[in-house]
């Protein structure tokens, strides 16, 4: 049966057509989630935000459109990349954090390469809090700062870190303002002086108390003989390096994640390598309440996946490609489309106040690319009759998908029914009769496949049969 929508990109072209409609979509789909008691599930982007995702050539909005209402939006989902490093929006930092990570960047470099670029990247890395830690205290109405020594100037920006801190709406959270300006701009000066993204992402963590340790060296590590931190306003700089050093170590403690789970990442080491070069974040997928058209978010994302992948596909310095996602772990549409992309290793993090989530991944060496996009493509025509390009698909590959499909749907019926019992709000309840209804549908279709095929190996066998007595009797 033909879909009852037409599927196209959010761009420029059409933004004063169907803008309006997609930021009516989020507040539909919010309105009946709040109603629903699923609070704090989804956070909308907002017409601004929407906008500025159409203005980026790295990020796509893809949208399905009714045709029995031209300009009524029923489906929209945003993929997005090119995040600045360590923001709230770059995903793959989770997965760069902690022992095992530091241990895996330290076999990466000879002993003598690394001691060196240990040093190098954290005097860099004073430079650029200095530089971003100027541009926020400007911000915030600090004046003359050419006059006013480091000490104070340290002590001016403490004092705004540790307001954000002290408020209990805030915490200084991933997306707090001080905490995401002060990433974005240490990310642009970097950029400024062409500094190597991958080094400075490599040695993002790293402290002086870290610095010692490995160097086993003590305060002599960073010393007044490093030009680069050698502009400040004091005779006594030693006392300069130590107050602004001190500072940025403070700040870089108040910054560590709480990552509560990983059990569902078993290897992590799989995405040491992930960065925001070479992810694509499949940032929001939203349906109206409505809608009875099937599959319809997975068929956005897929088209909008595919443009990503297409543009990665044409960076000549990457190798590997990763996709990732963020949702409210009671979000089981959201953690169904995700791991139907393959987004199956997750952990489990806090974000900001009030937005624990869990961050799936999935990896992929850059040459794969082609045969996941065929092999999503497949998966989508055989189980939601999306097939555009009409891909051939044989019976034996229909027949694959569809048992891959039941597994995964008896599996996750199986983790439901072991939960419920906990489950004292029936959160749940729907999802295991839609799991139950699902899996007897697919089974169904593998029946008919399974019949037809028998139905036409006995055929086949007849026709042997006569053309065998036709030819034992000289006909």
């Amino acid at each position: 049966m033909k879909a009852n929508y037409n599927i196209t990109e959010l761009t420029n072209e059409n933004e004063e057509q169907y803008l309006a409609g997609v930021v009516e979509l989020e507040k539909d789909v919010l309105n009946k989630m709040e109603k629903a008691g699923r609070i704090g599930q989804l956070f909308i982007t907002g017409k601004d935000g929407i906008h500025e995702y159409v203005e980026s050539p790295t990020n796509h909005v893809m949208i399905a459109v009714s045709n029995d209402d031209k300009n009524k939006v029923i489906s929209a989902v945003y993929i997005t990349q090119g995040q600045v490093a360590y923001t709230y929006n770059d995903i793959t930092k989770y997965f760069k954090y902690g022992d095992k990570y530091q241990e895996y960047i330290k076999s990466k470099y000879s002993e003598e390469k690394y001691n060196k670029s240990l040093r190098e990247v954290y005097i860099e890395k004073i430079c650029a809090f200095r530089y971003a830690r100027d541009l926020i205290l400007s911000q915030n109405g600090v004046k003359k700062l050419r006059e006013i020594s480091e000490e104070n100037k340290n002590a001016k920006f403490i004092e705004l870190v540790e307001n954000e801190i002290n408020n209990p709406e805030n915490g200084f959270h991933e997306k707090s303002e001080i905490r995401e300006h002060l990433n974005e701009y240490m990310s642009l000066y970097m950029s400024k002086i062409k500094y190597d993204s991958k080094r400075y992402q490599d040695f993002y963590w790293v402290d002086l108390d870290y610095l010692k340790k490995e160097l086993s060296k003590g305060d002599e590590c960073v010393t007044q003989e490093d030009d680069k931190l050698g502009d400040v306003n004091s005779n006594d700089k030693s006392n300069q390096y130590n107050s602004t050093i001190e500072t940025y170590d403070k700040v870089l403690e108040y910054q560590k994640y709480r990552i509560y789970d990983t059990q569902h990442c078993k290897n992590m080491d799989k995405y040491f390598t992930a960065n925001t070069a070479n992810t694509i974040e499949i940032d929001t997928y939203i349906t109206h309440p409505d809608s009875r058209e099937k599959g319809i978010a997975r068929i956005l994302v897929l088209e909008g996946l595919k443009k990503s992948l297409s543009n990665m596909m044409r960076k000549k310095d990457i190798k590997d490609v990763f996709l990732v996602s963020t949702l409210h772990e009671e979000n089981l549409s959201s953690k169904y489309v995700s791991e139907f992309f393959g987004l199956k290793d997750y952990i489990f993090v806090n974000r900001r106040h009030g937005r624990d989530r869990q961050v799936h991944i999935f990896g992929m060496n850059k040459e794969d690319v082609p045969l996941y996009i065929e092999q999503m493509e497949k998966k989508i025509a055989v189980l939601y009759g999306y097939n555009p390009q009409n891909i051939n698909i044989s019976e034996k590959e229909r027949e694959g998908i569809l048992k891959e499909q039941i597994e995964y749907e008896v599996d996750e019926l199986q983790r439901l029914n072991s939960i419920k019992e906990f489950d004292t709000k029936k959160k749940y309840t729907g999802y295991i009769k839609c799991k139950e209804s699902k899996i007897q549908s697919l089974q169904k279709i593998v029946d008919c496949i399974n019949q037809k095929q028998t139905k036409n190996e006995a055929t086949i066998e007849r026709e042997v049969n006569n053309k065998w007595i036709l030819h034992i009797h000289g006909q």
